[in-house]
């Protein structure tokens, strides 16, 4: 017998509320009932600006300690250089589709402002590191926020 999809957040509620927490705590569980700081960050790029269809690319954390930065396969030791190279990339692929496929809807000049709003954007970033796994036991994973 499948179990019923709509009991989960009925259970999530129930959980909760055995638990003393209040309805202030009910609205940061998502849907799975983790909690905001237990959910993870996977991509760390600030910029939402797309011209053209281009848009800056996702800075993802490597398998690599010492380089845990990665933009579309190049690895960075620090935020403020893979984002700036995340907005280089979409400066270049910009300005590929304003010479080619979109020639005439808008011009490279466009996609040189539209990468200085990228830079500027990265100032603005108030995640930049990934939570790493600090310690581990058979029942709990531990995270450390750097």
């Amino acid at each position: 017998m499948r179990p019923n999809h709509l009991l989960l957040p009925f259970l999530v509620r129930l959980a909760a509320a055995s638990q003393g927490m209040d309805i202030r705590d009910e609205l940061h569980l998502d849907r799975l009932g983790l909690l905001a700081r237990q959910a993870s960050v996977n991509n760390l790029q600030v910029f939402a600006g797309a011209l053209g269809g281009a848009a800056a690319p996702a800075i993802t954390q490597g398998d690599d300690p010492k380089q845990p930065f990665e933009v579309g396969g190049d690895k960075f030791n620090d935020f403020k250089t893979a984002a700036n190279r995340a907005c280089d990339n979409q400066h270049n692929d910009c300005a590929d589709l304003a010479n080619n496929s979109k020639k005439g809807q808008f011009k490279v000049g466009d996609c040189d402002q539209q990468s200085e709003e990228c830079k500027a954007a990265i100032n603005t970033a108030t995640k930049t590191s990934f939570s790493t796994l600090f310690s581990s036991t058979a029942e709990f994973d531990i995270f450390c926020d750097t």
